[in-house]
């Protein structure tokens, strides 16, 4: 067989050796590694394999696109440990090359390697793969499209400048490639607007870079840049967007992500449009170890961005970094924008001249360098901070601030700019900040520590918000007024000058107030006080209310005056004042009796209010107390005393009372002479059932103290002798209630009547008419009548009650069913009426207390069985629905129900004494039982224990029968004699620990003389009615009238 050699390079011995045909050969583009026919023998050439080794290298050439395509292609799928591409001409690229694998080096020498064409053309290198040589141009030409790719570890492009021209061009070095320049990179089209060129740049993971290794620069005019994921993109200078017509953007994230100068300056947008985003740990740093300039704008036509987090109208971002010596601008327009979420992120780098700061994001930025930028500061979320809790940090000129303005520095700092907007002003350090600008931010004040001074008249903006939870509010020599004072500590220094609280809503403010200054609540608001104020200026109170949060909070330095309409609240806790002078409302109540206001100068009323939280009992009740205190404590004027029953049950006082008011080491309130100083509101406060009234002096008539008393003192007789004596004070209520149950029984006693008061009597047989009969049982009748009574009931008990009054209605029945002797049916029927009331009350014997507004509503059911010799028995059961409204002579109406059950028998039997005149004993025996419910009133609960009780009537009827041409006539006359049994009513007053039961008796008798008539109109037909008055005779319960009446009509079916 013959065999065919070619010769290749034996690495080991340095020389070419001959290889068999039939091994794959690596081709280049010309004769790199040309092929020989070989006419040795077999032996010399397994010889020279023996001595040398297998193959490793195989070398390559190009000179135009077309073989660098071959070339690369062998190259790639050499088995050899490494090929070698040389290329021998300038090559311009106009398609899409084979990538470079691992192990290829393509050597360009000092040719240059242009990439472009109008559709796209590309160089890619893979990792462990090397394009080196001169300069790499990619879309040179305009319309030209061209890319670089150095993809993976160990892909490299090491030239000695990149340059992109007039095309588009697109360079992305990821995975640790790297493009390594001997010189220069520049990109984006030179000349910017002149040729149009765009250049976008992607550097992205760790090792992966594109740098000038010697003393150039990285110059980008148009396009984008994206580092990210720990990329590096620096040179010895740096210049972005930097001619007229450039537009640049830059986004550089990620921990370990870089792009910045290395040993010069940094420029930014200098008549050209550059935005550089840092975000998520990514830096941009200027110079050797960032102690260079990074220059923005710096001509007319100049725009420079630099975004920290996020650009503008992005959700904030995770922050990054920026190391410069410094930061300036000399024209322009230049702006930082700090977008980030970051809580607490430092830039100390300084920033001078033309720039403008933006606090965009949501996090907080703290400036610590010495900025004297003169583009302005605003505000628009988040926190900018001036310091970080040293020395250092600090702007000029004017912020408009909408979200918060922090400033945080140890030692003292003072700002002279205009703050302005709708955002809050914070005092972080423990250092002194003096304001002296005119500001006008709304947001609010808040101290947290150190010291906010007011150095001019409108550092403190008025009718805002201040907070102080710790450190100082100092107002220096200015007034202020805030539409809300608040906070959990700290002080206000009012120095000499007064604070104004004039706020609409609610606050609390625990911290203190100091100096000589006074202090005024206005507004509709409360403000609430539970620090330790010492101030000594006059504390008034024109609207709203002054609460006490804590005890001895007020200034016991401070005169207090109360306008007309405001409230000095002490909410329970005790206090002490110089002075007050009241025309609104002072009030100690809280949840709890015992409260004291402590007042060591004049007391003077203006009408005012003072409000007392009493437990009304007896004389060792807890009390709330004014105590005025020493020879200065003077009351005058007029004060009312508004007591608030809290918790008491009410009870006989004994002794002087309860105090309210005590005058010690030398006060005096007019209890010893005109007794005018106070008067308790309403003229009686009540408490289960007692009413207690307000009283100077002691019940000696001796000393400056008032009481609340449950008694008076009855004047004895004159001539009688002895001195008063001291009798309960029961309030309004006792003898409303007290006599509601005989009312009740009364007007059921009226609605029940008697047979021939509900239906009337009957009519004779007509004689000749074809029509029902009209006397005997054997009909149905329907009837009703309209009832006007009149009733005066006086009872002995505990208040001795007396009621007046007239209740009207009606009453409407029929037969279910009637015989010869038996009929049975139902009726229903309704009274109402006011009762005037009398009793004793307010320590007073039969004093008009009120009425008591009556509704009743009536079912009953009734028998009646008669024989014909006329006796008869009628049986009736009634119930009733009860509703009333007890309203006292000035006091507060209440309302109740209840029920009540009678049952009644009568019989009755008629003798002839004349020709058409009959006389009728009738004898009627009635129990009922009327039941209440509880009932509430203020301070008091009520509940009826109501006695049952029997009455027994008996009585005497003489009747006549006239014919008329009108009809049947039967006029009549009654004498009656009622009798009920005695016994107690039992209204029981309870509180919240006890009771007071009121007792009234029942039972008596009373005489009735009555007339009246029946008149049968027709067959059917008959009107009756009756005149009558009731009188008492004897007992614990006497009733009497005046004229009743009632009249009604019956129908028979």
């Amino acid at each position: 067989m013959n065999l065919c050699y070619r010769t290749v390079w034996n690495l080991a011995l340095g020389a070419h050796v001959a290889a068999a045909e039939n091994v794959p050969a690596k081709r280049g583009g010309k004769a790199s590694g040309s092929r020989r026919t070989a006419t040795a023998s077999a032996t010399l050439a397994l010889a020279a394999l023996a001595a040398g080794g297998v193959a490793q290298a195989a070398t390559f050439t190009a000179a135009s696109e077309a073989e660098l395509i071959t070339a690369i292609n062998d190259a790639n799928a050499s088995p050899d440990l490494s090929s070698t591409i040389t290329v021998t001409k300038a090559i311009t690229v106009t398609t899409t090359l084979p990538q470079i694998k691992a192990n290829v080096t393509v050597n360009t020498g000092t040719f240059a390697t242009t990439i472009g064409s109008a559709t796209g053309a590309s160089l890619d290198v893979q990792a462990g793969a090397t394009y080196q040589g001169s300069a790499i141009q990619v879309g040179a030409a305009a319309n030209t499209i061209g890319s670089v790719v150095a993809q993976g570890s160990g892909a490299t492009l090491s030239v000695t400048n990149l340059n992109t021209g007039a095309g588009s061009a697109t360079i992305n070095v990821t995975g640790g490639g790297t493009i390594s320049l001997g010189t220069n990179a520049n990109l984006g089209g030179g000349n910017g607007a002149a040729n149009g060129g765009v250049t976008d740049v992607v550097v992205s993971g760790t090792g992966s870079s594109l740098r000038s290794v010697g003393a150039g620069g990285y110059y980008h005019h148009a396009g984008t840049l994206e580092v990210s994921a720990g990329g590096f993109v620096g040179a010895n200078t740096v210049q972005v967007g930097f001619r007229a017509g450039d537009v640049f953007t830059a986004t550089v994230t990620g921990a370990g992500s870089v792009f910045g100068s290395i040993n010069n300056n940094l420029s930014m947008g200098g008549s050209g449009t550059a935005t550089v985003t840092v975000a998520d740990g990514a830096k941009l740093t200027s110079g050797t170890n960032g102690t260079n300039t990074l220059f923005m704008a710096s001509s007319a036509t100049g725009v420079a961005t630099l975004n920290i987090g996020a650009p503008v109208g992005s959700a904030p971002a995770a922050p990054g970094f920026v190391t410069a010596g410094k930061i300036t601008s000399s024209a322009g327009q230049s702006t930082i924008n700090f977008n980030h979420n970051a809580s607490n992120y430092e830039f100390a780098v300084p920033i001078e001249e033309f720039v403008a700061v933006n606090q965009i994001g949501s996090g907080t930025t703290a400036l610590t360098g010495a900025n004297t930028y003169s583009g302005g500061t605003t505000i628009t979320a988040g926190t900018l901070q001036l310091g970080n809790g040293g020395t250092t940090g600090s702007i000029a000129g004017n912020v408009v601030n909408n979200a918060t303005l922090a400033i945080n520095h140890s030692n003292a700092f003072g700002f002279a700019g205009a703050i302005s907007g709708g955002g809050v002003l914070q005092q972080l350090g423990a250092g002194t900040t003096t304001l002296t600008g005119t500001n006008t931010y709304t947001g609010g004040t808040v101290v947290q520590a150190g010291r906010l001074l007011a150095g001019s008249a409108g550092a403190f903006v008025q009718n805002t918000a201040y907070t102080v939870n710790g450190g100082t509010l100092d107002l220096g020599t200015w007034d202020l007024t805030a539409s809300s004072l608040s906070g959990t500590g700290g002080t206000v220094a009012l120095n000499a000058r007064t604070l104004t609280v004039d706020q609409a809503g609610d606050s609390t403010y625990a911290g203190a107030i100091t100096g000589t200054g006074g202090v005024v609540k206005s507004g509709a608001g409360v403000l609430t006080l539970s620090g330790t104020n010492s101030y000594s200026g006059t504390t008034s109170v024109t609207q709203g209310t002054l609460r006490a949060g804590a005890v001895n909070t007020f200034s016991s330095k401070s005169a207090t005056v109360v306008g007309n309409g405001a409230t000095l609240d002490l909410a329970g806790r005790s206090q002490t004042l110089a002075s007050v002078n009241n025309s609104g409302t002072v009030s100690l109540a809280g949840t709890t009796p015992g409260t004291t206001l402590t007042v060591t100068g004049a007391w003077v009323g203006n009408g005012g209010t003072l409000r007392l939280g009493t437990a009304l009992g007896d004389s060792s009740s807890a009390s709330d107390k004014l105590v005025l205190s020493g020879a200065t404590a003077i009351a005058s004027g007029t004060t009312n005393v508004q007591v608030t029953n809290l918790g008491g049950l009410g009870a006989l006082t004994t002794g002087n009372g309860i105090e309210v008011i005590s005058a010690i080491n030398g006060a005096t309130t007019t209890a010893q002479t005109t007794k005018n100083a106070f008067a308790l509101a309403g003229g009686h406060v009540d408490a289960g059932a007692y009413e207690y009234r307000l009283y100077a002096a002691d019940a000696n008539g001796a000393g400056e103290n008032w009481y609340l008393r449950s008694t008076v003192t009855a004047v004895p007789p004159v001539n009688a002798g002895g001195s008063g004596v001291v009798v309960p004070a029961y309030r309004a209520e006792v003898p409303l209630y007290a006599v509601l149950p005989e009312q009740f029984r009364q007007a059921n006693l009226s609605m029940l009547g008697s047979l021939h008061i509900r239906m009337g009597d009957s009519g004779r047989p007509a004689t000749n008419d074809a029509g029902p009969a009209i006397s005997g049982q054997s009909y149905r009748q329907a009837w009703g009548r309209v009832i006007s009574t009149d009733r005066t009931t006086s009872q002995t008990g505990t208040v001795s009650p007396t009621s007046e009054g007239r209740l009207t209605g009606f009453q409407a029945g029929t037969d279910l069913w009637a015989d010869a002797h038996w009929r049975a049916g139902v009726y229903v029927g309704q009274l109402d009426g006011d009762m005037r009331v009398n009793g004793f009350a307010s320590g007073l014997l039969n004093l008009g207390v009120g009425t008591n507004d009556l509704k009743n509503q009536y079912f009953g059911v009734y028998g009646t069985w008669k024989n014909d010799g006329g006796l008869y028995v009628d049986g009736v059961l009634q119930g009733g629905r009860h509703r009333y409204t007890a309203s006292p002579t000035l006091g507060l109406a209440s309302s109740g129900k209840g029920s009540s059950l009678l049952a009644s028998i009568e019989v009755g039997q008629p003798f002839g004494i004349a020709a058409g005149w009959t006389i009728e004993p009738q004898l009627q025996l009635v129990h009922q039982r009327v039941s209440l419910d509880d009932t509430g009133i203020v301070g008091a609960l009520i509940r009826q224990d109501s006695h049952d009780g029997w009455l027994v009537r008996a009585g005497v009827r003489v009747k006549g029968e006239i014919d008329t041409s009108a009809g049947l006539l039967q006029p009549y006359a009654r004498l009656n004699l009622y009798y009920s049994g005695g016994g107690t009513d039992v209204a029981r007053f309870t509180g919240p620990a006890g009771f007071a039961d009121i007792a009234t008796r029942t039972g008596g008798s009373s005489g009735e003389l009555a007339v009246g008539a029946s008149w049968q109109l027709s067959r059917s037909t008959s009107l009756y009615g009756e005149l009558g008055q009731l009188w008492d005779m004897s007992g614990d319960a006497r009733n009497s009238s005046g004229v009743n009446a009632s009249v009604g009509v019956k129908v028979l079916w």
